[in-house]
């Protein structure tokens, strides 16, 4: 017999499927060159990368967004991990905020199944752009990655909010 919390993973789990069958495109419109780890709202990061949907992200969206809710404990709460473009993945935008008595951390990176682990704290939740930055020339004007510790707490934490009321609707 199934108990509710059962029940309630195996509905997201077959929302997750549906929403990743739903997402699918042709392999000619695909081609964003990296794959990841692809879950929503499931319990714990094992659970995530077990039944994660392989398949590569589709053109344009070239990072691996990850959404990590704790408890007060730390313990897992809800995983989320997508594709994701650089509206969602850029360097104010990850990092870990405390929301009453949970911690919220997000995490970008866009190399082959690189978010195969879950953001824990400020020292894991990063912005990774390998990848990007060697196929396009940055000129040193331009924006740089700058770690979360040199921007402003209050940007930095009402942009991860922005990210995670996003991802959640």
């Amino acid at each position: 017999m199934v108990d509710g919390y059962g029940r309630l993973i195996s509905w997201f789990m077959l929302t997750s499927l549906v929403k990743a069958s739903s997402d699918h495109q042709p392999p000619s419109k695909q081609g964003g060159g990296v794959t990841c780890y692809t879950c929503v709202n499931v319990s714990d990061n094992l659970m995530c990368n077990q039944y994660a949907i392989d398949s590569p992200c589709p053109e344009g969206e070239d990072f691996c967004h990850t959404l990590h809710i704790m408890d007060s404990t730390g313990a897992s709460v809800v995983v989320n991990k997508k594709c994701a473009d650089t509206t969602e993945c850029w360097p104010l935008g990850v990092g870990c905020v405390l929301v009453d008595t949970q911690t919220i951390c997000v995490s970008c990176c866009d190399e082959m199944y690189c978010n195969v682990t879950v953001p824990t704290n400020q020292s894991n939740a990063i912005y990774s752009n390998r990848r990007t930055q060697s196929r396009t020339k940055v000129r040193p004007s331009e924006t740089p990655d700058l770690p979360l510790s040199s921007a402003p707490q209050t940007l930095v934490s009402h942009s991860i909010l922005f990210v995670v009321l996003k991802s959640l609707l």
